[in-house]
Formats: structure tokens, sequence, C-alpha cells
């Protein structure tokens, strides 16, 4: 999102603008736009590649600096943006809009790091879910082959094991079956239906 503000930034705000990312007092990241090369370089800057500085000479500039704490697994990080423009000097206004720029940008950052951090919980909390679940079902297996067979819980889980190697399944697939197929055991019989029209009479006991 920083980088996109350099490009962002010109022509509709400056002529030129550099972002330089740091943690202390090393850069680790810079960006200019224009790219050197890409456009006549401003009156009284200087822009280079980076790997050297990407800080333009100070005259007819805008230094804005920024810092982001730490906060949702990322780390912090700190630097500074700077405009600048090659037929005018920028005043006042342009240093407000300037600090309003870096600030959205920021706040967008922040935004796009609470979403992520949000999936990333989603997706923590769905996967322990699952593995609650499949664990009460294997668990539940295992109680019924204990009981059906009469056999240790050690002797159950491997049981299953070589079920599961067996028939190349997950093991909580085949847990799944053995629940079920307890179930299925455990239903009541169904009574017989009676066919429409029909009712079921008594015997009448003969008369003494």
């Amino acid at each position: 999102m920083l980088s996109s503000l350099a490009r962002f930034s010109n022509p509709s705000f400056s002529d030129a603008c550099a972002i330089e990312l740091s943690e202390g007092t090393e850069a680790h990241f810079q960006v200019s736009f224009p790219m050197p090369g890409e456009a006549a370089v401003p009156a009284g800057s200087r822009f280079v590649p980076a790997g050297a500085s990407a800080r333009p000479a100070a005259r007819k500039t805008i230094v804005t600096p920024f810092k982001a704490v730490s906060g949702q697994g990322y780390p912090s990080f700190a630097g500074m943006v700077v405009h600048a423009w090659t037929d005018r000097d920028p005043t006042e206004d342009d240093a407000i809009i300037a600090r309003l720029l870096v600030d959205l940008a920021l706040a967008i950052l922040h935004r796009e790091r609470l979403a992520q951090s949000a999936a990333r919980a989603d997706s923590r909390a769905a996967k322990l879910a699952i593995d609650l679940i499949t664990s009460r079902i294997e668990g539940e297996a295992t109680g019924i082959l204990m009981a059906n067979h009469q056999i240790k819980r050690g002797e159950a889980v491997g049981m299953l094991r070589r079920m599961s190697r067996t028939s190349q399944r997950q093991l909580h697939e085949v847990a799944a079956d053995v629940v079920q197929a307890a179930d299925l055991q455990r239903l009541p019989t169904a009574a017989p239906a009676v066919r429409p029209g029909h009712h079921h009479v008594a015997a009448s006991q003969p008369d003494n």
C-alpha cells in the first residue's frame, strides 16, 4: 500500500514522490516515482536508485515521517514519504495533504492487516472445531470396539488404525463408520405395519 502511494501521488499531487521504509537507522525498502530515467529529475532534487538513498536533496520538498506499531502478528516499521515539486514551493496546505495521504495509506494497511488476522483466526477456529469433532468420534469408536470385543483401549485404537490402513481411508472416516454401525444396531425394531382398511380384532372368548 505504501509503495502504491508514490505512484498515486504523481502527478495529481506532486511531481515526484519517494518512500523509505526502515527499522532503526538502516533503510530496507526504498521506492520512488517516477523511477529514475522515466522523467526529468525535479529541479533542486536528486532521486537515486534503491540501495543508495531514495531521499531527494532537501529543496522544494515535503518530508512526512510515519510509524506503525506492531500488532496482529506483524512487526513495527517506520519511515518517511518525500513529495517533491519541480516548478513551485510547497505550501502549508501541501504539507497537510501529504500528512493525510500518508495517514490514509497507513489506515488502509492497518485495515488489511486486521482482515488478514480475522481470516487466520476464523481458519484456526474452524480447524479446532473439526479437530474436536474428529477426536470425539474417534473416542466414541474406540469405546464401542472395547465394549464389543472386550479389549483394552490401546488394542481398540490399534484395531481402528489397522482398519484405516486396510481400507486406505482416514482414521476419522473409519471411526465414523464404526459409530454409525453401532447406532444402527441400537435402533428399535419397527412394529408391523397395518394395511389401510384392516383392523386387528381380538379373538372372542367362548361363553361358559
